[in-house]
C-alpha cells in the first residue's frame, strides 16, 4: 500500500512539476523548453518569472528578487537589465516595456520597490512621484483589502511635437505592512497615431498595478 501511495505522489510531482518551478530553476532551463514569449526567451527577464503557467492570458506572474512582492508581468514585455538596482532587500528598480513589433502601441514600466521606514512615509513618497512624472494634481484614492493605490494621469508633448508620452503612474502600499511600489507606465504614440485607445491602455496600466501583491 505504501509502494501504491508513494508512486502515486511521484507521479502527481511530475505531471505537475512545472507548476513548482520557482525563478532559479527557470533561469537554468533551455530556452527551447520554455514559452515562446519574450519574457522567457530574454535570458535576464527570464529570472524574474517564477511560474512556466499564465496567471491570465498574456501575462505571467512577474516576482521581485527582493522576495517582497509579486505581479502579472506581460508576456513580450523586455526588462532592461542597464536600469536594474537592488542595493538591498529593501529597495529595488525594475524597468521593462514592449515595442510595436510585439505590441500595439510602444510602451515602458519603471516601478520602485521600497519597504522599512522609508516605506511608510506616503508624503515623501508621493512628492517624489509627483517630481518625477512632473505632475502638480491630485490623486485617486483606490482602497482595496490588501493595498491602497494613488491614481493619476499626465500628458507630455516632445518639444518637437513629434511624439506624445501618457503616463499613468501610482504609489501602491500595503495595508499590513510597511512595503510600497510606485510605478510609472509610459505609452508613446506618434503625432500621427490617431488610433491609440487611452481608455483600453489605462486599463492595461491598472490591471498590473491592481495585480501588485505584497509578502
Amino acid at each position: 500500500m505504501k509502494t501504491k501511495i508513494i508512486l502515486s505522489l511521484l507521479v502527481l510531482f511530475l505531471l505537475g512539476g512545472c507548476n513548482v518551478l520557482g525563478q532559479k530553476d527557470i533561469a537554468e532551463m533551455d530556452p527551447a523548453d520554455l514559452p515562446d514569449v519574450i519574457a522567457f526567451q530574454d535570458d535576464f527577464t527570464r529570472e524574474f518569472m517564477s511560474s512556466l503557467e499564465e496567471v491570465e492570458a498574456g501575462y505571467y506572474l512577474f516576482e521581485s528578487k527582493t522576495g517582497g512582492y509579486t505581479m502579472m508581468y506581460p508576456k513580450n514585455a523586455k526588462m532592461n537589465e542597464i536600469y536594474y538596482e537592488m542595493p538591498g532587500e529593501a529597495f529595488e528598480a525594475i524597468q521593462f516595456g514592449e515595442a510595436e513589433d510585439t505590441n500595439e502601441f510602444q510602451y515602458f514600466v519603471r516601478s520602485i520597490y521600497e519597504s522599512g521606514s522609508r516605506g511608510e512615509d506616503v508624503d515623501s513618497l508621493l512628492g517624489m512621484l509627483s517630481e518625477d512624472a512632473n505632475y502638480n494634481g491630485k490623486y485617486q484614492n483606490i482602497e482595496l483589502e490588501d493595498k491602497t493605490i494613488h491614481f493619476a494621469t499626465s500628458e507630455y508633448v516632445t518639444k518637437s511635437g513629434e511624439s506624445i508620452s501618457n503616463l499613468f503612474f501610482a504609489l501602491i502600499m500595503s495595508n499590513n505592512s510597511d512595503q510600497t511600489v510606485s510605478i510609472r507606465y509610459h505609452a508613446i504614440s506618434n503625432d500621427d497615431d490617431k488610433n491609440i485607445d487611452l481608455e483600453t491602455i489605462q486599463n492595461e496600466a491598472m490591471k498590473i498595478m491592481e495585480s501588485i501583491e505584497f509578502k
